[in-house]
């Protein structure tokens, strides 16, 4: 399968602008080195999939988002944003959510 790695520099340097993060900002979280991200973005470095990973978790993106483009408003996506939000929380609070999920799920919406 080919991949296009200037077009998936060019979708995180988009959403890592969407989020107003700084490449340096985006380094330091993913432990990548100085300029690494740069490279990346303008298509001249070929990351490998555990560094785009750790892009992709920083910068809260699914898989198929950085290597295909994938659309994050499909099911999938908000799945996605659903399992982010929930591990971003501690134990006590994923309970509450998951209670709150089971009280929602039984009320009628108008």
């Amino acid at each position: 399968m080919y991949m296009n790695y200037a077009e998936i520099g060019r979708r995180i340097a988009q959403k890592r602008r969407k989020l107003l993060l700084t490449q340096a900002e985006v380094e330091a979280k993913a432990e990548l080195s100085p300029r690494y991200l740069s490279n990346i973005e303008r298509g001249r470095s070929i990351p490998s999939i555990d560094v785009l990973m750790q892009i992709a978790d920083v910068l809260h993106m699914t898989p198929d988002e950085v290597l295909l483009g994938a659309d994050t408003m499909s099911q999938g996506g908000l799945d996605r944003k659903f399992a982010v939000g929930i591990k971003q929380l501690n134990r006590e609070q994923q309970e509450q959510a998951l209670s709150f999920i089971a009280w929602l799920g039984t009320q009628e919406i108008k």
